[in-house]
């Protein structure tokens, strides 16, 4: 569920460990739906989630989530929101429900067997959690297990921390349909810290880019594949020979490649590129049958804004 509602927001947040600087004057805003966190390792990820949750103090600037002060009002922050951590951390010699209605009684929220059971049904846990110990849980089963512990209280914001990590790709895709399934059904906010962005594409609406603790772009994915400085177009042309030939001498043209029976054109100029492409084809006595471009992705912006950084 789409949404420009802003539920979140960092206004120059620095945290800085010793010498280290974590995060370096970070604004950026959350918001309602669901949330992708990107940047490399060491990019003030997983600083910024803490700080969100108020485990941790800023040295200057502020962070609200849901209008409050996350340092200051952390208690009422924590009663709107879930997380999970990446590391997951659980008791073992319990079963997956002995597991949730212990949590469920620290986090204050409801200890119902009814609602607690339907959760793990939720999360297609509802036979192994009943008799079988966490300890001999496969780790899609621990990972969908921590999900279900995220979701006690029904939060309004769940933070996850590379929530597919160590997954094969069916697990991966149940989590991710899962995640979408709430957005949709029971309108619940995700921020999703991720390294694995062609998942983040299938389910985000707003992409939060960082690096060195500082804000690169955030946005929409149209939004951030607009400012690649390349991009694609696929190139129908007959015959096709004559038009590679022209093409490669070109200066706006930055990769060239033949497959099947069309060109791949990445140019850095796309305007230069519609002008001159006619005159082209003509000069070589081809035939354009179609051209088309291709948005660039999320791993051709993250590498862009990563290396102007």
């Amino acid at each position: 569920m789409s949404s420009t509602e802003v539920i979140g927001e960092f206004k120059s947040v620095t945290k800085r460990f010793g010498a280290t600087t974590a995060l370096d004057g970070l604004s950026l805003e959350i918001h309602r739906g669901i949330n992708g966190l990107i940047g490399p390792n060491g990019a003030g990820k997983t600083t910024a989630i803490r700080l969100s949750l108020g485990l941790i103090k800023p040295n200057a600037g502020k962070a609200e989530l849901f209008g409050f002060d996350c340092w200051n009002n952390s208690y009422a922050i924590r009663r709107k929101v879930g997380v999970l951590y990446e590391k997951l951390a659980f008791y073992d010699h319990l079963s997956g429900l002995e597991q949730l209605k212990l949590m469920a009684k620290l986090k204050g929220a409801s200890e119902s067997l009814v609602e607690l059971k339907e959760l793990l049904k939720l999360v297609e846990l509802d036979e192994a959690a009943h008799d079988r110990r966490i300890g001999g849980y496969s780790a899609g089963m621990r990972q969908r297990l921590g999900l279900a512990q995220a979701l006690l209280g029904n939060p309004e914001l769940v933070f996850l921390d590379e929530p597919t990590s160590n997954l094969d790709p069916l697990n991966r895709a149940k989590i991710l349909e899962l995640i979408a399934f709430l957005n949709k059904e029971k309108n619940t906010s995700f921020l999703i810290s991720s390294h694995i962005l062609s998942e983040l594409e299938r389910v985000c609406d707003n992409f939060i880019l960082m690096n060195k603790g500082k804000l690169l772009r955030q946005g929409g994915l149209e939004q951030m594949t607009d400012k690649t400085a390349t991009t694609k177009f696929i190139v129908k042309v007959q015959p096709i020979g004559s038009v590679v030939a022209l093409l490669k001498d070109e200066p706006y043209v930055e990769d060239l490649s033949t497959v099947d029976d069309s060109l791949q054109v990445t140019v850095s100029d796309v305007g230069l590129f519609k002008q001159r492409l006619p005159l082209l084809i003509g000069q070589a006595g081809a035939s354009l049958d179609e051209v088309k471009m291709v948005k660039s992705d999320l791993e051709a912006v993250f590498k862009l804004a990563v290396e102007e950084a």
